[in-house]
């Protein structure tokens, strides 16, 4: 039984070329120049997205690839690298993220509080389905709060509280919210 499948299996690996089509062996010219162009870019991108994938990222390094992961989608719809291409896009897309939800933050931290809050709506308009949203509306409404945008912080609270009323910083707002309210 064991050799049936070891014949089997060297009759398969020797004679499976006399098994493919003759459609499929021959591949134009053409064909072969569009190949190997999408797998050049292909590994281009991939040492652009390896150089930008570093701690500091270098914006124009990140966009440049991010520009040549978008061309290369368009360029090659059907590619069986499309799925990859479409990983390291991600990937980067939410380094840049990630990146910037850290920059407001870290103006917040510094109770530079005017700086965070524009970084922070800035932050919001760019990605509004951050997985971040709910702490960067938070930090929103205490920016607003610190330096006196009582109507704003008002508005921000209720946006806050209409997705989020269940999150234990919705308890810290409220207390703000009471606060303003006692002096208004």
């Amino acid at each position: 039984m064991i050799y049936r499948r070891i014949v089997l299996i060297i009759f398969l690996i020797t004679f499976s070329s006399c098994f493919l089509s003759k459609k499929n062996i021959d591949i134009s010219d053409e064909k072969k120049s569009q190949l190997h162009k999408a797998i050049l870019l292909n590994e281009n991108v991939k040492k652009y997205y390896e150089k930008s994938s570093n701690d500091n990222l270098d914006n124009q390094l990140v966009f440049y690839t991010i520009e040549e992961l978008h061309q290369f989608i368009k360029n090659h719809p059907n590619s069986i690298k499309l799925k990859e291409v479409l990983k390291l896009l991600n990937d980067l897309l939410l380094k840049i993220e990630i990146k910037n939800y850290h920059i407001a933050e870290s103006y917040f931290l510094m109770h530079r509080y005017k700086v965070s809050l524009q970084y922070f709506k800035d932050f919001i308009n760019v990605f509004p389905n951050s997985h971040f949203k709910e702490k960067v509306l938070y930090k929103i409404c205490v920016a607003q709060y610190k330096i006196s945008m009582k109507k704003d912080f008002f508005k921000s609270y209720e946006k806050y509280m209409k997705y989020y009323s269940k999150y234990s910083n919705a308890k810290k707002l409220k207390i703000l919210y009471k606060e303003l309210t006692k002096k208004v």
